[in-house]
């Protein structure tokens, strides 16, 4: 925001300085106007353009040295134009109005360079005045004096608001992780409390149904399903080698996942190599954070692509790498418009499967185009 301000200055100097350019008449010659108009004000121009450009952003202390830099070449431009006649007007060039421009483009980056760049800018400026007034070098260090004493406030203030916005930067980054962590927490917790529910509800209920009466079908059924539901949320962890699932099992862990999310969600299998499909192959724990990290992509589609999306899932397969691939052609985002503290994306999907042994995930999306999840997982 500062350097759109400092680059909107140029602006409005230079729609000041049109009436003046050849002013006054016959002091410089008729190319000067020109050639310092672009040398003055384009690098300004240009800052403002990449301030809006999210992956210019490596450019913007580049054109604001370029802002000080041209100016200075301007101020040459002059002396090589000047035929070496005075007058006694006041306003002997469009370039004395605006000398402290240049330091407060370079205030937002360095303090030092922006007050070098401050002396040899005022210095410029009062060389100028001296040479086109014939004045004696009392008036030169006059002027100078005058200009850096002006502008030193501003570059001074420019430097406190950029101390701030960096320590408050700092502060929401702080803010942001305990926010994340705080998010982690509260999802173990909450799945430690399923896990004390089904406990409660099924796995106890079963026991002393089985206790109290003769064992029959329904008993059965009932233990059965409870065995179920304890396998798909049981934390077994990365350390736990000998949990394996085969394509099938894994296939209808996404598609159950899939379908309580979204009733008519597309699920898709590509079997890479024609493997068995009854094979454990895969880790429990990859395929449990592949499944998180899938719901959290396909919830987010439902809420966010639009009425009109449409979403397929597909899971392509190998014998020690799985890739499952969500998508839709909804509205779509911009990625980098995505505030930091937005933790689905961070939290719930990219450090989901980044926590895991051979875990990667990969998102795309284009505005008006929909978005793709890519999510990944091969045996180190």
């Amino acid at each position: 925001m500062l350097a759109r301000f400092v680059a909107a200055g140029f602006g409005v100097y230079f729609l000041i300085s049109l009436p003046t350019f050849g002013q006054p008449p016959g002091l410089v010659a008729d190319w000067f106007a020109p050639v310092a108009a672009v040398a003055a004000f384009v690098p300004a121009a240009l800052m403002m353009f990449a301030t809006f450009r999210v992956r210019s952003a490596a450019l913007h202390p580049v054109f604001a040295y370029l802002c000080g830099v041209g100016y200075l070449a301007a101020s040459g431009c002059w002396f090589l134009a000047w035929g070496g006649e005075t007058t006694e007007v006041e306003q002997v060039s469009w370039l004395i109005n605006f000398a402290g421009l240049p330091a407060l483009a370079l205030a937002l980056y360095r303090l030092r360079d922006a007050a070098l760049m401050l002396i040899a800018c005022s210095l410029a400026r009062a060389a100028i005045i001296e040479a086109a007034r014939g004045a004696g070098l009392e008036v030169l260090w006059q002027e100078a004096l005058w200009s850096i004493a002006f502008t030193a406030p501003f570059v001074v203030a420019f430097r406190m608001v950029i101390r701030v916005g960096r320590l408050l930067d700092q502060t929401r980054a702080t803010a942001i992780r305990a926010a994340a962590e705080a998010a982690g927490a509260a999802a173990r917790n909450a799945e430690r409390s399923r896990f004390d529910a089904l406990i409660h509800d099924q796995v106890i209920a079963t026991l002393l149904a089985a206790k109290s009466r003769e064992p029959d079908q329904r008993l059965a059924e009932q233990a059965r399903s409870a065995l179920h539901e304890l396998a798909l949320i049981a934390d077994d962890g990365p350390d736990s080698a000998d949990a394996e699932l085969s394509i099938a099992e894994t296939v209808a862990r996404l598609r159950t996942l899939a379908t309580s999310i979204e009733a008519d969600a597309s699920l898709g299998v590509v079997n890479k190599e024609g493997l068995d499909e009854a094979v454990p192959r895969y880790p429990e724990y990859a395929v449990r954070a592949m499944a998180e990290a899938m719901g959290e992509g396909l919830r987010n589609s439902v809420m966010h692509a639009g009425a009109d999306a449409e979403r397929a899932i597909l899971v392509e397969a190998g014998p020690d790498w799985i890739l499952l691939t969500v998508a839709d052609n909804g509205d779509g985002f911009d990625l980098d418009e995505v505030p930091p503290e937005r933790l689905g994306i961070e939290v719930s999907i990219r450090a989901r499967l980044e926590g895991i042994p051979g875990g990667s995930a990969a998102l795309g999306s284009v505005r008006g185009k929909g978005t793709t999840v890519r999510l990944r997982w091969s045996r180190q």
